[in-house]
């Protein structure tokens, strides 16, 4: 179906952002991640090489296929995935990377921070604290919270992927990320509680640390900002301001729908 609506519309450009994303799951789960992240992509892309009226194929990776990083790395950084999820991830781009090596498939990769903006699933960190504290209820911190990250707005995102897709190098990675918006889980959701005028010790409780979660994940976008001339528009916390507000004014919907993770098989 999908090849049948590319061959109609002749797209030079195509996107793939789609993945099983969850690593929690992808533990219980792993060839169900495989089969979406690794299988799919490869069928996929088989067949999509084979179209001439593609001129760039943009897949959206993941900084998960490195493991752990201590210092902002670059795109040429080792792999070592930790979980199920990166592994499954990481295995469709290097996959990609042989049809460009042979058949110059128009592979370019992005590798992104954790997205956050209006609309984002509501089981996802920022939204997720603001709906728990909204309810009165406690925001688990798993290992305490101590897992940095850095986030970035889905519209700085947006632009830098269109930036990769008309004029990012062919076999190229680039890192999406902010300079300085690095963060631990605690501080996030601390932060986020003096922004809604919550006490931060009574709103959380600690839990165990899920089994391969990276402590840091730390890219630099360097070779985006020089090469694609790219810059983040946006701050983190206006960025949640804008996400509190817009959970404010959707509340009688939000408030009926699913807070949790569904697993669809």
């Amino acid at each position: 179906k999908i090849l049948g609506i590319c061959d109609d519309f002749e797209p030079e450009i195509i996107a793939n952002f789609s993945a099983q994303g969850e690593v929690r799951t992808s533990w219980l789960y792993p060839l169900e991640w495989y089969e979406t992240n690794t299988i799919a992509v490869v069928k996929l892309t088989e067949e999509l090489r084979k179209r001439s009226y593609i001129k760039k194929y943009v897949t959206a990776s993941t900084p998960e296929v490195y493991g752990n990083t201590d210092d902002k790395i670059s795109e040429n950084h080792n792999y070592y995935p930790s979980t199920p999820y990166a592994a499954s991830k990481l295995a469709g781009d290097l996959h990609l990377i042989t049809l460009f090596k042979r058949y110059n498939f128009p592979v370019v990769f992005t590798r992104s921070a954790n997205v956050y903006g209006i609309h984002q699933q509501l089981y996802r960190i920022i939204p997720r604290t603001i709906i728990y504290l909204k309810l009165r209820k406690k925001i688990q911190l798993h290992g305490g919270g101590n897992t940095n990250r850095s986030f970035i707005h889905i519209r700085d995102v947006a632009r830098a992927t269109l930036k990769v897709a008309q004029a990012g190098g062919n076999g190229e990675v680039y890192h999406i990320s902010p300079d300085d918006d690095e963060i631990s889980i605690r501080n996030l959701v601390k932060t986020i509680c003096n922004l809604m005028g919550h006490d931060f010790e009574s709103s959380v409780e600690i839990v165990d640390q899920n089994f391969g979660q990276d402590s840091r994940y730390s890219i630099s976008s360097t070779k985006l900002i020089n090469e694609l001339n790219w810059k983040t528009n946006e701050t983190l916390l206006g960025g949640i301001e804008e996400m509190i507000s817009w959970i404010d004014s959707n509340w009688s919907i939000i408030s009926n729908m699913p807070l949790e993770y569904i697993h669809k098989k």
